[in-house]
């Protein structure tokens, strides 16, 4: 089954920013600029339906990386009680790897809702969209951890997708760090390194299974020169009768403004097809293109590189297990080459350099 585009059309784009309006009114948005509080405990109201977690990616100059992840409980089990998690992956320069995720005693869990401040046992974040501290104290490793927003934060729209007419199941986002850079203190193996580099942030909260309305989807962040990217595409399973679709977003900055992220013009091309671990498969090549009243602007992504590749198979909750039943999603995460080529109004522009993105797929 072919995937259908969201049409790039008055009315469509009358309609969704209704939609979006409407969205923001709910959730106490005021316009495109983020909010501190946009940062904070959003399932705190409904966190016995809600998943929600706290995602932070740092690449050191070094060639190593840290990824840290504060969770409330598995996106596997959105009904299920607080299980909270803090997920840690180290990888040197050389390849060697640290991935571990303890679980922790409810009670270890707490959260502000006016701003991101996250406790989850001795591991501690707290932020404010312009500085974000952490600490990291999980099976022999402990960071310390420092981060300076860059580029603008970022939220798409109202930053809330409902995936059912009645508007009851959503998965939602907020970007506070699209690009940053970062000092780290690590002692791992009892030896002490401090490092410097760049970093992004994330957010996410939902209140439904993700496969059970999304076969699969591509997300992607660069900084090129003087430019920062967020690139999405998530299609669905088939929505309102409508069949498969095909929902992007797209995010480009230069320095500290936001040039466009208007998601519409986006679309994505992929080809060259290899088999990846697992039963899945990825694509070689992606050629994103953005394109609007005569501008437009194309993000080429060639020679991945698989950095990790994941069986996302629950095996926490026997009821996602059941839910999940007959499916096997997988997770791929790359590292790529990648050029941007920019014609903006009088912004003309070529550059080059590195790409992460990933792959996630729901069956």
């Amino acid at each position: 089954m072919s995937a259908h585009a969201i049409p790039d059309t008055p009315e469509i784009r009358a309609r969704m920013d209704a939609a979006q309006a409407e969205g923001m009114a709910a959730l106490g948005l005021h316009g495109s600029e983020v909010q501190a509080w946009e940062d904070g405990y959003r399932a705190a109201e409904a966190a016995d339906s809600t998943f929600e977690w706290w995602y932070f990616d740092c690449q050191f100059d070094d060639g190593s990386t840290l990824v840290v992840t504060f969770s409330n409980k598995p996106h596997t089990d959105p009904g299920g009680p607080i299980t909270p998690t803090v997920l840690v992956i180290r990888q040197l320069a050389d390849g060697t790897r640290t991935h571990v995720e303890p679980s922790f005693p409810a009670e270890s869990f707490a959260a502000e809702t006016t701003r991101c401040e996250v406790r989850i046992g001795a591991n501690t974040v707290t932020g404010d969209l312009d500085t974000y501290r952490l600490h990291v104290d999980v099976e022999g490793l402990t960071a310390d951890v420092t981060i300076h927003r860059a580029a603008p934060s970022w939220r798409p729209g109202a930053g809330i997708t409902f995936f059912d007419a009645a508007k009851t199941h959503y998965l939602a986002w907020v970007v506070p760090v699209p690009y940053g850079t970062v000092e780290a203190t690590i002692t791992q193996s009892g030896k002490t390194v401090t490092l410097m580099g760049t970093a992004y942030h994330d957010h996410n909260w939902g209140n439904h299974l993700m496969g059970s309305f999304l076969d699969h989807w591509f997300w992607g962040r660069a900084h090129l020169g003087e430019y920062t990217l967020v690139y999405v595409q998530m299609t669905t399973k088939g929505l309102f009768g409508l069949g498969q679709i095909q929902i992007p977003t797209f995010y480009l900055a230069r320095g500290n403004e936001v040039l466009t992220d208007d998601l519409l013009p986006l679309r994505l091309t992929t080809s060259g097809e290899v088999p990846g671990p697992g039963h899945q498969t990825y694509p070689t090549r992606l050629e994103w293109t953005w394109e609007r009243e005569g501008d437009r602007i194309a993000f080429t992504v060639t020679q991945p590189r698989l950095i990790e590749a994941l069986d996302m198979r629950p095996r926490r909750s026997p009821l996602s297990a059941v839910l999940h039943a007959g499916e096997h999603p997988e997770y791929y995460d790359f590292t790529a080459d990648a050029e941007l080529d920019i014609r903006l109004g009088d912004l003309v522009d070529r550059v080059t350099g590195r790409t992460l993105y990933e792959k996630m797929m729901f069956r």
